[in-house]
């Protein structure tokens, strides 16, 4: 047997044990093109999916809807989350974009307490943050935030 065909079924073999751990990167999507059941945004371990779709942007940049959070683990939770756009050097605007939500108990639909907040991020223009609410926003928010507010790597010129 030549070693051609002694070496190849080797290196298949070899070929598929590296590529067992490989994974694909789960592709985000952009809320404006979002529907419910499309990952809105990937951070690490943890992949936010759109359950409830926002509204479009008001006037003000605002936009509410509800998010599914899931990581490696069984664990899942769900979100009702807010999001507020502002544009730099406008008149009356704040100086920052603002992302806030609270995390819905069983059986619990988004929109059914308006008002109520658990977390609060502030993304202010020169780069700071700014934790605000009962508790620190989740690691996922300013990247949920980027998106709706199409900054970051969601920005409509990016190259």
């Amino acid at each position: 047997m030549s070693k051609q065909k002694f070496l190849l079924p080797w290196l298949a073999l070899s070929l598929a044990v590296t590529c067992q751990g490989c994974q694909t990167q789960t592709e985000e999507t952009r809320l404006h093109k979002a529907k419910p059941g499309d990952v809105l945004v990937v951070v690490e371990d943890i992949t936010v999916t759109l359950t409830k779709a926002f509204k479009p942007g008001t006037p003000n940049g605002l936009f509410d809807g509800g998010v599914e959070i899931s990581s490696n683990g069984p664990t899942t939770q769900k979100a009702e989350v807010n999001v507020v756009c502002s544009m730099p050097d406008l008149p009356n605007w704040p100086d920052y974009d603002n992302i806030y939500g609270r995390w819905l108990k069983k059986d619990e639909l988004p929109g059914d307490q308006g008002g109520k907040t658990d977390w609060q991020l502030l993304l202010k223009f020169n780069s700071d943050e700014i934790n605000k609410g009962h508790e620190e926003a989740p690691a996922w928010a300013k990247r949920v935030a980027q998106n709706a507010c199409r900054k970051g790597d969601f920005r409509d010129n990016k190259d």
